[in-house]
């Protein structure tokens, strides 16, 4: 038995090298892999308003005025143009509002998922919310009234 284990451990040692080698190899090939990217035209769309009146922004929008922009920025894409590029002709073209501001941001973002809410929805939800804090109101205060009440009989 003790001669099947030093064999194994001289067999261990034999491919210990070329193993670590090879992990070096690899480490090494993919701290060299590209970190470019391409630009997308959702990546553009992120830091535009939408043009037509909703609240949205540009990469939210599916309106035929939001499309058309869409269509636009992937032609500048394919022309090469930066992303930095396309804004600057899109503020040039359409002026300060195709800048999209953090309130716009804010804005567009609520209105995309809220838009389906009519007021019959929203007037459920504030009562749902009103009833669930009285709830936990009632129940903190009949315990504190319970122990309190306890603490002093």
């Amino acid at each position: 038995m003790n001669k099947y284990i030093a064999n194994c451990k001289m067999q261990s040692a034999k491919f210990r090298k070329p193993f670590f080698v090879l992990l070096f190899t690899i480490h090494c090939s993919l701290l060299t892999v590209s970190t470019a990217h391409a630009l997308t035209v959702q990546e553009v769309a992120t830091d535009l308003a939408c043009p037509c009146e909703c609240p949205l922004v540009l990469e939210d929008c599916n309106m035929s005025c939001g499309l058309d922009w869409k269509d636009q920025i992937g032609q500048m894409i394919r022309e090469g143009k930066t992303k930095e590029e396309i804004i600057r002709h899109f503020i040039d073209e359409y002026g300060d509002e195709a800048r999209i501001t953090p309130a716009q941001r804010i804005k567009g973002k609520f209105f995309k998922y809220t838009r389906g809410f009519d007021t019959k929805d929203w007037v459920l939800a504030g009562a749902i919310i009103v009833i669930w804090l009285a709830v936990i109101f009632l129940g903190v205060y009949i315990i504190t009234r319970r122990l309190l009440h306890k603490k002093v009989a």
